[in-house]
């Protein structure tokens, strides 16, 4: 039995890594955080800017849709911070974390789109052993579900935009997370995932 759960554990852990390594962050909590990737912020914390602010705060292009695909709503910010002594794993060392900035769109069908865009955070540990600790942490296995990283859900793994990345299925809203040039993006709406996949893939 034993051999067999670790052949699974070892498993998971090899599609997790294959896909796109998540930020470090808190145990979600749905009723603080806005999806189970952006855990370094909080709801409360996005404030409405312009379009140019929030381009120059978060230091990143932005996506955007056509206006045959949608138009956008609005812009928020929620400010960087640098975290001292952050647990990851068995581990504590400083990250710091940039301003996610979150654009609301209502697309052509009438449904809204939620694309949610950071830098990457810094981790002060060698890239590729960060990248391995945040893999792990991932998937981190605790008592409570409400103490794992991803609040007890497993995500799946997927292409998008070229590139590997994780989905959460939730009550038939989805979210995507993919990273493009060190920037990582995250997608939202109640829309059947082929459409959804669309709409991200013409994201400009």
């Amino acid at each position: 039995m034993f051999p067999v759960v670790m052949f699974l554990f070892a498993l998971l852990f090899s599609s997790v890594a294959a896909a796109q390594t998540p930020p470090p962050g808190v145990p979600f909590d749905a009723s603080k955080h806005p999806n189970p990737i952006v855990t370094f912020v909080e709801e409360k914390d996005f404030k409405p800017v312009t379009y140019d602010k929030a381009k120059a705060d978060a230091g990143i292009e932005l996506l955007g849709l056509s206006q045959d695909e949608g138009k956008r709503g609005s812009v928020e910010l929620a400010d960087g911070r640098l975290a001292k002594n952050m647990p990851i794993l068995n581990f504590r060392t400083d990250v710091t974390f940039y301003p996610v900035v979150r654009q609301k769109f209502r697309l052509a069908n009438g449904s809204d789109l939620i694309l949610y865009s950071f830098r990457f955070p810094k981790v002060t540990l060698p890239r590729e052993y960060a990248r391995k600790i945040l893999n792990e942490a991932a998937i981190e296995k605790k008592k409570k579900p409400s103490e794992m990283r991803f609040g007890g859900t497993a995500p799946e793994q997927l292409e998008i935009r070229g590139a590997r990345g994780l989905l959460f299925d939730k009550d038939g809203q989805i979210t995507v997370y993919w990273q493009e040039e060190g920037v990582g993006h995250v997608a939202m709406a109640s829309l059947a995932r082929q459409e959804l996949f669309r709409v991200v893939d013409d994201l400009l």
